[in-house]
Protein backbone atom coordinates (compact mmCIF):
# COMPACT_ATOMS: atom_id res chain seq x y z
CA UNK A 1 0.00 0.00 0.00
CA UNK A 2 2.68 2.41 0.79
CA UNK A 3 4.78 1.69 -2.31
CA UNK A 4 1.20 2.18 -4.50
CA UNK A 5 0.68 6.09 -2.17
CA UNK A 6 4.05 6.62 -3.45
CA UNK A 7 3.67 5.97 -7.22
CA UNK A 8 0.69 7.84 -7.01
CA UNK A 9 1.89 11.24 -5.50
CA UNK A 10 4.60 10.87 -7.81
CA UNK A 11 1.95 11.41 -10.93
CA UNK A 12 0.59 13.94 -9.04
CA UNK A 13 3.31 15.82 -8.67
CA UNK A 14 4.14 15.34 -12.40
CA UNK A 15 0.34 16.44 -13.14
CA UNK A 16 0.76 19.68 -11.42
CA UNK A 17 4.01 20.29 -13.18
CA UNK A 18 2.22 19.77 -16.19
CA UNK A 19 -0.53 21.84 -15.41
CA UNK A 20 1.90 24.13 -14.43
CA UNK A 21 3.28 24.54 -17.92
CA UNK A 22 -0.33 24.78 -20.00
CA UNK A 23 -1.14 27.77 -17.66
CA UNK A 24 1.54 29.22 -18.19
CA UNK A 25 1.26 28.60 -22.11
CA UNK A 26 -2.74 29.47 -21.30
CA UNK A 27 -3.59 26.09 -22.67
CA UNK A 28 -6.94 26.40 -20.85
CA UNK A 29 -8.98 24.13 -22.41
CA UNK A 30 -6.47 21.19 -22.25
CA UNK A 31 -6.63 21.81 -18.57
CA UNK A 32 -10.18 21.89 -18.37
CA UNK A 33 -9.93 18.62 -19.02
CA UNK A 34 -7.27 17.49 -17.21
CA UNK A 35 -8.26 19.07 -14.02
CA UNK A 36 -11.94 17.44 -13.91
CA UNK A 37 -10.58 14.39 -15.02
CA UNK A 38 -8.10 14.71 -11.73
CA UNK A 39 -10.69 16.31 -9.29
CA UNK A 40 -13.07 12.54 -9.72
CA UNK A 41 -9.77 10.37 -8.75
CA UNK A 42 -8.46 12.99 -6.43
CA UNK A 43 -10.61 14.81 -4.94
CA UNK A 44 -8.70 16.39 -1.90
CA UNK A 45 -5.81 17.96 -4.28
CA UNK A 46 -6.74 21.47 -3.97
CA UNK A 47 -4.37 22.85 -6.88
CA UNK A 48 -6.80 20.70 -9.22
CA UNK A 49 -9.36 22.85 -8.51
CA UNK A 50 -7.42 25.64 -8.01
CA UNK A 51 -6.01 24.96 -12.21
CA UNK A 52 -9.31 24.40 -12.81
CA UNK A 53 -11.30 27.18 -11.44
CA UNK A 54 -8.42 29.49 -12.59
CA UNK A 55 -8.85 28.18 -16.15
CA UNK A 56 -12.47 28.79 -16.33
CA UNK A 57 -11.55 32.51 -15.39
CA UNK A 58 -9.18 33.20 -17.89
CA UNK A 59 -11.57 32.13 -20.66
CA UNK A 60 -14.32 34.10 -19.03
CA UNK A 61 -16.52 31.61 -17.35
CA UNK A 62 -16.57 33.31 -13.86
CA UNK A 63 -19.68 31.62 -12.85
CA UNK A 64 -18.24 28.26 -13.68
CA UNK A 65 -15.00 29.28 -11.94
CA UNK A 66 -16.46 30.02 -8.60
CA UNK A 67 -18.64 26.75 -8.71
CA UNK A 68 -14.91 25.00 -8.75
CA UNK A 69 -13.86 27.06 -6.03
CA UNK A 70 -17.21 26.46 -4.35
CA UNK A 71 -16.60 22.85 -4.55
CA UNK A 72 -13.05 23.04 -3.16
CA UNK A 73 -14.08 24.96 -0.05
CA UNK A 74 -16.57 22.19 1.01
CA UNK A 75 -13.19 19.82 0.75
CA UNK A 76 -11.39 21.82 2.90
CA UNK A 77 -12.75 25.35 4.10
CA UNK A 78 -9.74 26.27 5.21
CA UNK A 79 -7.62 26.23 2.27
CA UNK A 80 -6.65 29.69 1.86
CA UNK A 81 -5.75 29.62 -2.19
CA UNK A 82 -9.23 28.70 -2.96
CA UNK A 83 -10.23 31.29 -0.15
CA UNK A 84 -8.20 34.15 -1.97
CA UNK A 85 -9.39 32.68 -5.53
CA UNK A 86 -13.00 32.57 -5.05
CA UNK A 87 -13.10 35.96 -3.50
CA UNK A 88 -11.23 37.35 -6.68
CA UNK A 89 -14.12 35.50 -8.52
CA UNK A 90 -16.82 37.12 -6.43
CA UNK A 91 -14.81 40.95 -6.81
CA UNK A 92 -15.53 40.77 -10.41
CA UNK A 93 -18.92 39.18 -10.34
CA UNK A 94 -19.58 42.24 -8.19
CA UNK A 95 -20.78 40.11 -5.26
CA UNK A 96 -18.20 42.65 -3.33
CA UNK A 97 -19.26 41.24 0.11
CA UNK A 98 -18.98 37.66 -0.07
CA UNK A 99 -15.45 38.40 -1.24
CA UNK A 100 -14.31 40.56 2.09
CA UNK A 101 -15.86 38.09 4.12
CA UNK A 102 -13.60 35.34 2.29
CA UNK A 103 -10.39 37.34 2.45
CA UNK A 104 -11.35 38.16 5.77
CA UNK A 105 -11.08 34.56 6.55
CA UNK A 106 -7.94 33.72 4.68
CA UNK A 107 -5.91 36.21 6.69
CA UNK A 108 -6.99 35.46 10.23
CA UNK A 109 -6.14 31.70 8.74
CA UNK A 110 -2.15 33.95 7.65
CA UNK A 111 -2.21 37.80 7.97
CA UNK A 112 0.96 37.17 5.77
CA UNK A 113 -0.49 35.49 2.69
CA UNK A 114 0.43 37.38 -0.11
CA UNK A 115 -2.13 36.26 -2.63
CA UNK A 116 -4.88 36.79 0.43
CA UNK A 117 -3.63 40.43 1.17
CA UNK A 118 -2.61 41.55 -2.90
CA UNK A 119 -6.72 40.38 -3.53
CA UNK A 120 -7.58 42.16 -0.22
CA UNK A 121 -6.03 45.13 -1.62
CA UNK A 122 -7.66 44.83 -5.46
CA UNK A 123 -11.47 44.16 -3.46
CA UNK A 124 -10.88 47.32 -1.84
CA UNK A 125 -9.92 49.51 -5.61
CA UNK A 126 -12.95 47.47 -6.35
CA UNK A 127 -14.89 49.11 -3.36
CA UNK A 128 -13.65 52.61 -4.46
CA UNK A 129 -11.22 52.82 -1.16
CA UNK A 130 -8.31 53.06 -3.06
CA UNK A 131 -6.18 54.36 0.29
CA UNK A 132 -7.19 51.48 2.09
CA UNK A 133 -6.12 49.41 -0.95
CA UNK A 134 -2.63 50.93 -1.36
CA UNK A 135 -2.09 50.29 2.66
CA UNK A 136 -2.47 46.35 1.91
CA UNK A 137 -0.58 46.85 -1.77
CA UNK A 138 2.25 48.07 0.59
CA UNK A 139 2.20 45.01 2.70
CA UNK A 140 2.44 43.08 0.06
CA UNK A 141 5.59 45.21 -1.19
CA UNK A 142 6.93 44.99 2.14
CA UNK A 143 6.76 41.36 1.98
CA UNK A 144 7.89 40.76 -1.71
CA UNK A 145 8.37 43.50 -3.60
CA UNK A 146 8.84 41.42 -7.05
CA UNK A 147 5.13 40.10 -6.00
CA UNK A 148 2.68 40.02 -9.38
CA UNK A 149 3.62 43.75 -10.46
CA UNK A 150 2.61 44.99 -7.10
CA UNK A 151 4.80 48.24 -7.08
CA UNK A 152 2.70 48.90 -10.28
CA UNK A 153 -0.19 48.16 -8.92
CA UNK A 154 0.69 50.90 -6.08
CA UNK A 155 1.85 53.78 -8.87
CA UNK A 156 -1.76 53.17 -10.30
CA UNK A 157 -3.21 53.19 -7.45
CA UNK A 158 -1.40 56.80 -6.18
CA UNK A 159 -2.67 58.09 -9.85
CA UNK A 160 -6.37 56.98 -9.27
CA UNK A 161 -6.46 59.16 -6.79
CA UNK A 162 -4.41 61.78 -8.13
CA UNK A 163 -1.13 61.89 -5.94
CA UNK A 164 0.76 62.03 -8.88
CA UNK A 165 4.34 62.68 -6.72
CA UNK A 166 4.12 59.29 -4.91
CA UNK A 167 3.38 57.32 -8.15
CA UNK A 168 6.29 58.69 -9.76
CA UNK A 169 8.38 58.02 -7.28
CA UNK A 170 7.05 53.98 -7.81
CA UNK A 171 7.41 53.81 -11.49
CA UNK A 172 10.44 55.33 -11.41
CA UNK A 173 11.63 52.45 -8.88
CA UNK A 174 10.14 50.04 -11.05
CA UNK A 175 11.50 51.24 -14.43
CA UNK A 176 15.18 51.62 -13.34
CA UNK A 177 15.02 48.77 -10.69
CA UNK A 178 12.97 46.10 -12.76
CA UNK A 179 13.86 47.49 -16.12
CA UNK A 180 12.27 43.93 -17.30
CA UNK A 181 8.31 45.31 -16.37
CA UNK A 182 7.66 46.99 -19.45
CA UNK A 183 4.37 47.62 -18.23
CA UNK A 184 6.12 50.22 -16.12
CA UNK A 185 7.49 51.80 -19.34
CA UNK A 186 3.90 51.85 -20.32
CA UNK A 187 2.39 53.33 -17.00
CA UNK A 188 4.69 55.98 -16.66
CA UNK A 189 5.45 56.97 -20.62
CA UNK A 190 1.83 58.35 -19.91
CA UNK A 191 2.75 61.12 -16.87
CA UNK A 192 6.15 62.13 -18.96
CA UNK A 193 6.23 64.64 -21.96
CA UNK A 194 8.63 63.95 -23.91
CA UNK A 195 8.72 66.81 -25.95
CA UNK A 196 10.54 68.57 -22.51
CA UNK A 197 12.43 64.97 -21.57
CA UNK A 198 13.75 62.52 -23.44
CA UNK A 199 15.39 60.02 -21.11
CA UNK A 200 13.40 57.81 -20.45
CA UNK A 201 12.67 57.39 -24.52
CA UNK A 202 16.54 56.63 -24.94
CA UNK A 203 16.43 53.81 -21.95
CA UNK A 204 13.30 52.57 -23.74
CA UNK A 205 14.75 52.28 -27.34
CA UNK A 206 18.11 51.38 -25.72
CA UNK A 207 16.02 47.91 -24.11
CA UNK A 208 14.96 46.97 -27.39
CA UNK A 209 18.43 46.66 -28.65
CA UNK A 210 18.84 44.02 -25.67
CA UNK A 211 19.92 40.44 -26.74
CA UNK A 212 18.24 38.90 -23.74
CA UNK A 213 15.03 40.60 -24.09
CA UNK A 214 11.89 39.07 -24.05
CA UNK A 215 9.97 38.93 -27.56
CA UNK A 216 6.67 37.99 -26.25
CA UNK A 217 6.10 41.34 -24.20
CA UNK A 218 7.61 43.54 -26.21
CA UNK A 219 4.11 45.13 -27.07
CA UNK A 220 3.76 47.65 -24.11
CA UNK A 221 6.87 49.02 -24.78
CA UNK A 222 6.19 49.45 -27.90
CA UNK A 223 3.12 51.51 -26.78
CA UNK A 224 5.00 53.47 -24.37
CA UNK A 225 7.57 55.19 -27.74
CA UNK A 226 4.92 55.27 -29.69
CA UNK A 227 3.65 57.73 -26.90
CA UNK A 228 6.84 59.55 -26.91
CA UNK A 229 7.43 60.29 -30.55
CA UNK A 230 3.86 61.45 -30.08
CA UNK A 231 4.97 63.74 -27.59
CA UNK A 232 7.65 65.03 -29.98
CA UNK A 233 4.96 65.59 -32.91
CA UNK A 234 7.05 62.59 -34.98
CA UNK A 235 4.12 61.25 -36.06
CA UNK A 236 5.59 58.94 -38.83
CA UNK A 237 7.68 57.16 -35.51
CA UNK A 238 4.62 57.02 -33.37
CA UNK A 239 2.64 55.75 -36.57
CA UNK A 240 5.20 52.96 -36.52
CA UNK A 241 5.88 51.85 -33.58
CA UNK A 242 1.96 51.66 -32.73
CA UNK A 243 1.54 49.67 -35.21
CA UNK A 244 4.43 47.03 -33.87
CA UNK A 245 2.57 47.74 -30.33
CA UNK A 246 -0.90 46.68 -31.91
CA UNK A 247 0.31 43.75 -34.18
CA UNK A 248 2.39 42.69 -30.97
CA UNK A 249 -0.52 42.08 -29.08
CA UNK A 250 -2.78 41.02 -31.40
CA UNK A 251 -0.76 37.74 -32.12
CA UNK A 252 -2.09 36.78 -28.74
CA UNK A 253 -6.07 37.71 -29.86
CA UNK A 254 -8.36 34.77 -30.20
CA UNK A 255 -10.20 34.54 -33.34
CA UNK A 256 -13.74 35.87 -33.70
CA UNK A 257 -12.95 37.82 -30.59
CA UNK A 258 -16.30 40.18 -30.50
CA UNK A 259 -18.94 37.32 -31.64
CA UNK A 260 -20.13 37.80 -28.31
CA UNK A 261 -21.00 40.60 -28.56
CA UNK A 262 -22.55 40.72 -31.57
CA UNK A 263 -24.52 38.13 -30.57
CA UNK A 264 -25.52 39.96 -27.36
CA UNK A 265 -26.76 42.76 -29.33
CA UNK A 266 -28.82 40.13 -31.19
CA UNK A 267 -30.54 38.75 -28.45
CA UNK A 268 -31.17 42.18 -27.00
CA UNK A 269 -33.03 43.18 -30.04
CA UNK A 270 -35.44 40.02 -30.17
CA UNK A 271 -36.08 40.44 -26.36
CA UNK A 272 -37.27 44.03 -26.53
CA UNK A 273 -38.38 44.51 -29.94
CA UNK A 274 -42.14 44.21 -29.38
CA UNK A 275 -41.68 46.06 -26.27
CA UNK A 276 -43.34 49.20 -25.59
CA UNK A 277 -41.54 51.29 -23.29
CA UNK A 278 -44.55 53.88 -22.49
CA UNK A 279 -45.67 51.16 -20.34
CA UNK A 280 -47.19 52.25 -17.17
CA UNK A 281 -44.55 51.31 -15.09
CA UNK A 282 -46.31 53.48 -11.68
CA UNK A 283 -48.12 49.24 -11.36
CA UNK A 284 -44.07 47.98 -10.75
CA UNK A 285 -42.37 49.13 -7.05
CA UNK A 286 -38.86 49.97 -8.47
CA UNK A 287 -36.00 51.62 -7.16
CA UNK A 288 -36.18 55.13 -6.89
CA UNK A 289 -33.06 57.11 -5.83
CA UNK A 290 -31.31 58.75 -9.66
CA UNK A 291 -28.40 56.77 -10.96
CA UNK A 292 -26.33 58.83 -14.31
CA UNK A 293 -24.77 56.28 -16.33
CA UNK A 294 -22.18 57.28 -19.09
CA UNK A 295 -21.95 55.54 -22.30
CA UNK A 296 -20.69 55.26 -25.37
CA UNK A 297 -17.20 53.76 -27.08
CA UNK A 298 -14.14 54.04 -25.43
CA UNK A 299 -11.65 57.24 -25.74
CA UNK A 300 -15.19 59.44 -26.60
CA UNK A 301 -14.65 61.53 -23.65
CA UNK A 302 -16.80 59.15 -20.66
CA UNK A 303 -13.98 59.55 -18.50
CA UNK A 304 -13.79 63.55 -18.30
CA UNK A 305 -17.64 63.77 -18.22
CA UNK A 306 -17.23 61.53 -15.12
CA UNK A 307 -14.93 63.33 -13.64
CA UNK A 308 -16.98 66.57 -13.93
CA UNK A 309 -20.06 65.17 -12.56
CA UNK A 310 -17.98 63.47 -9.95
CA UNK A 311 -16.54 66.69 -8.84
CA UNK A 312 -20.26 67.76 -7.60
CA UNK A 313 -20.68 67.74 -3.73
CA UNK A 314 -23.64 65.44 -4.03
CA UNK A 315 -22.17 62.63 -6.26
CA UNK A 316 -20.11 59.87 -5.67
CA UNK A 317 -18.20 58.65 -9.01
CA UNK A 318 -17.46 54.84 -9.00
CA UNK A 319 -15.58 54.95 -12.52
CA UNK A 320 -16.02 51.74 -14.42
CA UNK A 321 -18.79 50.05 -12.10
CA UNK A 322 -19.30 46.14 -12.72
CA UNK A 323 -22.75 46.36 -11.56
CA UNK A 324 -25.05 45.47 -14.57
CA UNK A 325 -22.08 43.68 -16.46
CA UNK A 326 -21.72 41.50 -13.95
CA UNK A 327 -25.40 40.74 -13.34
CA UNK A 328 -26.99 40.68 -17.45
CA UNK A 329 -23.69 39.33 -18.96
CA UNK A 330 -24.48 35.93 -18.03
CA UNK A 331 -27.93 36.21 -17.76
CA UNK A 332 -29.15 37.10 -21.29
CA UNK A 333 -27.47 33.94 -22.41
CA UNK A 334 -29.73 31.68 -20.43
CA UNK A 335 -32.89 30.20 -22.46
CA UNK A 336 -35.41 30.97 -20.00
CA UNK A 337 -34.45 35.07 -19.49
CA UNK A 338 -37.15 36.69 -21.22
CA UNK A 339 -39.58 34.40 -19.76
CA UNK A 340 -38.34 35.96 -16.15
CA UNK A 341 -38.56 39.59 -17.53
CA UNK A 342 -42.17 38.93 -19.11
CA UNK A 343 -44.78 37.11 -17.80
CA UNK A 344 -47.89 36.51 -20.10
CA UNK A 345 -46.47 39.04 -22.16
CA UNK A 346 -46.49 41.33 -19.39
CA UNK A 347 -43.54 42.71 -17.61
CA UNK A 348 -43.12 40.05 -14.57
CA UNK A 349 -43.91 42.80 -11.82
CA UNK A 350 -42.50 40.66 -9.07
CA UNK A 351 -39.01 39.96 -10.41
CA UNK A 352 -38.17 43.12 -11.56
CA UNK A 353 -38.80 44.67 -8.43
CA UNK A 354 -36.75 42.33 -6.83
CA UNK A 355 -33.73 42.89 -9.17
CA UNK A 356 -34.11 46.87 -9.25
CA UNK A 357 -33.76 46.85 -5.49
CA UNK A 358 -31.31 44.29 -6.25
CA UNK A 359 -29.14 46.40 -8.34
CA UNK A 360 -29.69 49.65 -6.63
CA UNK A 361 -28.49 48.37 -3.56
CA UNK A 362 -25.27 47.08 -5.02
CA UNK A 363 -24.61 50.42 -6.24
CA UNK A 364 -25.47 52.34 -2.28
CA UNK A 365 -22.55 49.39 -1.60
CA UNK A 366 -20.33 52.82 -2.92
CA UNK A 367 -22.78 55.66 -1.23
CA UNK A 368 -26.21 55.61 0.54
CA UNK A 369 -26.40 59.25 0.36
CA UNK A 370 -24.85 60.47 -2.65
CA UNK A 371 -25.82 60.15 -6.28
CA UNK A 372 -24.07 57.78 -8.06
CA UNK A 373 -22.94 57.88 -11.56
CA UNK A 374 -21.55 55.13 -13.60
CA UNK A 375 -18.98 55.36 -16.47
CA UNK A 376 -18.72 51.95 -17.46
CA UNK A 377 -19.12 52.30 -21.49
CA UNK A 378 -20.02 48.72 -21.79
CA UNK A 379 -23.86 49.98 -20.02
CA UNK A 380 -24.65 50.70 -23.65
CA UNK A 381 -25.88 47.10 -24.02
CA UNK A 382 -28.33 47.68 -20.93
CA UNK A 383 -29.76 50.71 -21.73
CA UNK A 384 -33.46 48.89 -22.03
CA UNK A 385 -33.23 47.75 -18.57
CA UNK A 386 -31.81 50.69 -17.48
CA UNK A 387 -34.90 52.15 -18.25
CA UNK A 388 -37.25 49.74 -16.94
CA UNK A 389 -35.35 49.04 -13.60
CA UNK A 390 -34.45 52.54 -12.96
CA UNK A 391 -37.22 54.92 -13.64
CA UNK A 392 -35.07 58.32 -12.37
CA UNK A 393 -32.24 57.37 -14.01
CA UNK A 394 -30.03 59.44 -16.18
CA UNK A 395 -27.66 58.18 -19.51
CA UNK A 396 -25.63 60.08 -21.49
CA UNK A 397 -24.03 59.00 -24.44
CA UNK A 398 -20.74 60.51 -25.53
CA UNK A 399 -20.02 60.90 -28.90
CA UNK A 400 -16.76 62.16 -30.77
CA UNK A 401 -15.06 62.32 -34.54
CA UNK A 402 -15.31 58.45 -35.31
CA UNK A 403 -11.95 58.68 -37.02
CA UNK A 404 -10.32 60.91 -33.71
CA UNK A 405 -12.28 58.01 -31.43
CA UNK A 406 -10.60 54.83 -33.93
CA UNK A 407 -7.58 56.54 -33.57
CA UNK A 408 -7.28 56.88 -29.82
CA UNK A 409 -8.86 53.52 -29.54
CA UNK A 410 -5.97 51.83 -31.92
CA UNK A 411 -3.07 54.28 -30.15
CA UNK A 412 -3.68 53.35 -26.70
CA UNK A 413 -2.65 49.59 -24.25
CA UNK A 414 -5.82 48.85 -22.42
CA UNK A 415 -4.29 45.97 -20.90
CA UNK A 416 -7.54 44.09 -19.96
CA UNK A 417 -8.96 40.99 -22.06
CA UNK A 418 -12.02 42.24 -22.42
CA UNK A 419 -10.46 44.98 -24.84
CA UNK A 420 -8.47 42.77 -27.10
CA UNK A 421 -10.78 43.43 -29.92
CA UNK A 422 -8.73 47.08 -29.57
CA UNK A 423 -5.31 45.67 -31.72
CA UNK A 424 -6.79 45.24 -34.81
CA UNK A 425 -8.38 48.18 -37.29
CA UNK A 426 -10.90 44.96 -38.27
CA UNK A 427 -11.96 44.80 -34.68
CA UNK A 428 -12.22 48.14 -33.91
CA UNK A 429 -14.50 48.60 -37.05
CA UNK A 430 -16.80 45.61 -36.15
CA UNK A 431 -17.29 46.99 -32.80
CA UNK A 432 -18.35 50.09 -33.56
CA UNK A 433 -20.45 48.96 -36.20
CA UNK A 434 -22.01 46.74 -33.47
CA UNK A 435 -22.34 49.93 -30.82
CA UNK A 436 -24.08 51.87 -33.35
CA UNK A 437 -26.43 49.48 -34.33
CA UNK A 438 -27.36 49.02 -30.33
CA UNK A 439 -27.52 52.55 -29.83
CA UNK A 440 -30.08 52.92 -32.65
CA UNK A 441 -32.61 50.33 -31.85
CA UNK A 442 -32.23 52.24 -28.36
CA UNK A 443 -33.03 55.38 -29.93
CA UNK A 444 -35.61 54.14 -31.94
CA UNK A 445 -37.06 52.08 -29.04
CA UNK A 446 -37.15 55.16 -26.35
CA UNK A 447 -36.69 58.30 -27.89
CA UNK A 448 -36.07 61.62 -25.96
CA UNK A 449 -34.78 59.19 -23.70
CA UNK A 450 -30.34 59.73 -24.49
CA UNK A 451 -28.62 62.67 -23.48
CA UNK A 452 -26.42 63.02 -26.64
CA UNK A 453 -23.08 65.20 -25.44
CA UNK A 454 -20.67 65.76 -28.11
CA UNK A 455 -16.49 65.59 -27.23
CA UNK A 456 -16.02 68.69 -29.26
CA UNK A 457 -18.74 70.79 -27.96
CA UNK A 458 -17.10 70.05 -23.81
CA UNK A 459 -14.09 71.03 -25.16
CA UNK A 460 -14.86 73.90 -27.06
CA UNK A 461 -17.18 75.55 -24.21
CA UNK A 462 -16.46 73.66 -20.73
CA UNK A 463 -18.39 76.08 -18.76
CA UNK A 464 -21.57 76.03 -21.09
CA UNK A 465 -21.56 72.45 -21.48
CA UNK A 466 -20.93 71.12 -18.20
CA UNK A 467 -23.35 73.37 -16.80
CA UNK A 468 -26.11 71.70 -19.36
CA UNK A 469 -24.77 68.31 -18.41
CA UNK A 470 -25.32 69.36 -14.72
CA UNK A 471 -28.95 70.83 -15.17
CA UNK A 472 -29.47 67.29 -16.99
CA UNK A 473 -28.52 65.16 -14.12
CA UNK A 474 -31.19 67.49 -11.91
CA UNK A 475 -28.13 68.92 -9.89
CA UNK A 476 -27.66 72.24 -8.48
CA UNK A 477 -24.70 74.10 -10.42
CA UNK A 478 -21.50 73.98 -8.47
CA UNK A 479 -18.02 75.35 -9.76
CA UNK A 480 -16.30 72.67 -8.39
CA UNK A 481 -17.24 71.15 -11.28
CA UNK A 482 -15.00 72.92 -13.52
CA UNK A 483 -11.99 72.08 -11.41
CA UNK A 484 -12.41 68.32 -12.13
CA UNK A 485 -9.30 67.68 -12.47
CA UNK A 486 -8.52 69.02 -8.70
CA UNK A 487 -10.79 65.66 -7.48
CA UNK A 488 -9.45 62.77 -5.81
CA UNK A 489 -12.36 60.82 -6.38
CA UNK A 490 -10.69 57.44 -8.10
CA UNK A 491 -10.35 56.74 -11.40
CA UNK A 492 -9.83 53.40 -13.02
CA UNK A 493 -9.44 53.63 -16.53
CA UNK A 494 -6.61 54.00 -19.14
CA UNK A 495 -7.64 57.97 -19.56
CA UNK A 496 -6.88 58.16 -15.61
CA UNK A 497 -4.02 60.42 -16.52
CA UNK A 498 -5.56 63.05 -18.94
CA UNK A 499 -8.18 63.23 -16.39
CA UNK A 500 -6.00 64.95 -13.98
CA UNK A 501 -5.25 68.01 -16.07
CA UNK A 502 -7.32 70.62 -16.99
CA UNK A 503 -9.43 70.96 -19.99
CA UNK A 504 -7.43 70.40 -23.43
CA UNK A 505 -7.75 70.86 -27.20
CA UNK A 506 -5.07 69.02 -28.64
CA UNK A 507 -7.07 65.81 -29.25
CA UNK A 508 -9.49 67.39 -31.36
CA UNK A 509 -9.35 66.74 -34.81
CA UNK A 510 -5.99 64.51 -33.84
CA UNK A 511 -6.62 62.19 -36.69
CA UNK A 512 -5.23 64.65 -39.14
CA UNK A 513 -1.53 63.89 -37.77
CA UNK A 514 -1.66 60.59 -38.68
CA UNK A 515 -2.34 60.12 -42.64
CA UNK A 516 -0.98 56.43 -42.70
CA UNK A 517 -4.57 56.03 -41.19
CA UNK A 518 -6.05 57.29 -44.21
CA UNK A 519 -7.95 53.71 -45.50
CA UNK A 520 -8.90 52.78 -42.17
CA UNK A 521 -10.45 55.97 -41.76
CA UNK A 522 -12.29 55.59 -44.83
CA UNK A 523 -13.70 52.37 -43.98
CA UNK A 524 -14.74 54.25 -40.34
CA UNK A 525 -16.75 57.18 -42.37
CA UNK A 526 -18.59 54.29 -44.18
CA UNK A 527 -20.37 52.92 -41.41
Amino acid sequence: IIIQMKIKIGNVEKELELMNKLFINKSYSELVIRAQILIKTFPKIMPFYNFLGLSYKAIGKEREAAKVFQNAIFQDPNEISVLTNLADVYTNLNKLKESEELLNKALKINDKDLYALNNYAKLKRSQGKVKEAIKYFKLVHEIDHTFDDVILRIANAYVSINNLDEAKKYFENAIYKTPSKFGADYSYSQMVDYSKDKKHQDQMLAKLNEKNLDESIKGPLYFAIAKSYGDQKNYEKAYEYFKLGNDDMNTRVKHKILQKEINDVKKLKSLFSSFDFDYNFKNINLYKKNLIFIVGLPRTGTTLTHQIISSHPNVRGVGESNVLHAYFLPNIKEENFKDKIFKDKELNKKYLSELSFKLGNDYEFFSKDRVIVDKSPYNFFWIGFIKILFPNSKIINMNRDIKDVALSIYNNLFGTVKMDWTYSQENIIKYIKNYKEIMSFWKEKIPNYIYDLKYEDLVNNQEEVSKKIIKFCDLKWNEKCLKFYESTAPVHTVSLHQSRKPMYKSSVNLNSKYSKYQDFFEKLEKL
